[in-house]
């Protein structure tokens, strides 16, 4: 009976060890990211939104999505940068509050008279993904503190969009031109020189493929997305994915800017944190040591019965 018990207090052990990640707590921002912004350089009002998704222990998975209304420069006070990041780190929180009241795995933090904003996991959870998406025309930067995107296993993609898809309310407006309105589009990683693009008379997709070629190694273009985008029907600042993408995985980098100069173009950048691959395969998988657990278990109290009757 001795070995009995030993052999099954062995599996336990062994099965306990073996079982995922999901009951370790993950400490407060271990996943951030660091969003600096600047002035809106569209005459007219347009739009930022933040989307944040989190999880804990790979289940009970949440999203937020905080949209903010931006003032362009011909409003009577047009925004700084420090309105802009009070506004949009406000919007966010209001809507991490809102869609999850007693989950809230995700949070947003600013210094007064700050123009960044830090978008962070509380206590025991997972930042999946974070998407914005900046129809302002504004220099937006990017980083991880202490680390840079390749250390913090955190892959961007960029998405150049046309304004128009979203400006416009659909069977509303007629004659809705689809283009460039003529600019540049300016791409800044780390301490190397400034990619430039010039936008005039070019699609979104030959800009995409124009700046991954020159980002080298660095970037590729696809046809796929990181991540699929978050739509919902009853908004106008939520878009489907347009077919292409510049991708930027494993970025030995510690900061990346995006700064967009044609009134006619918006940009939506992803950054997919290490949990995102997690969260989609352990549905399928959370269930199996569930299982496993409950059958060692049972066989362990079935050896200890049996050793109480013998």
């Amino acid at each position: 009976m001795i070995k009995r018990k030993t052999l099954t207090l062995s599996l336990l052990l062994a099965y306990m060890v073996g079982l995922p990640s999901i009951s370790v707590a993950n400490p407060e921002k271990t996943d951030q990211l660091r969003i600096k912004t600047s002035a809106p350089k569209r005459s007219i009002e347009t739009s930022f939104s933040s989307m944040v998704s989190w999880q804990k222990q790979g289940i009970n998975f949440n999203k937020a999505n905080g949209l903010a209304f931006i003032k362009g420069t011909d409003n009577k006070k047009p925004m700084t940068a420090v309105d802009v990041a009070k506004k949009v780190a406000g919007a966010l929180s209001a809507a991490i509050k809102t869609e999850a009241p007693s989950d809230r795995g995700a949070s947003v933090e600013i210094n007064k008279n700050e123009d960044e904003l830090l978008i962070f996991n509380k206590a025991s959870f997972a930042i999946d993904r974070i998407t914005t998406r900046d129809y302002t025309n504004q220099s937006l930067s990017y980083n991880i503190p202490g680390k840079s995107f390749a250390n913090a296993s955190v892959d961007i993609s960029i998405n150049l969009v046309y304004t128009a898809e979203v400006e416009y309310i659909r069977d509303f407006s007629s004659d809705i031109k689809l283009e460039t309105a003529g600019g540049t589009v300016t791409i800044s990683i780390g301490t190397d020189a400034p990619i430039v693009v010039q936008t005039k008379g070019k699609s979104t997709q030959q800009l995409e493929v124009e700046i991954a070629k020159a980002l080298g190694s660095k970037g590729t273009f696809s046809s796929s997305p990181l991540y699929p985008n978050f739509t919902e029907n009853r908004s106008k600042n939520y878009k489907a994915f347009d077919g292409g993408e510049v991708q930027l995985l494993g970025l030995n980098a510690k900061s990346i800017t995006i700064d967009i100069n044609d009134s006619g173009l918006g940009v939506i950048t992803k950054f997919r944190f290490p949990n995102t691959l997690k969260t989609e395969t352990s549905s399928d998988n959370n269930i199996l040591p569930i299982f496993g657990f409950l059958i060692v278990a049972g066989l362990g109290y079935f050896f200890y019965s049996r050793k109480k009757t013998v």
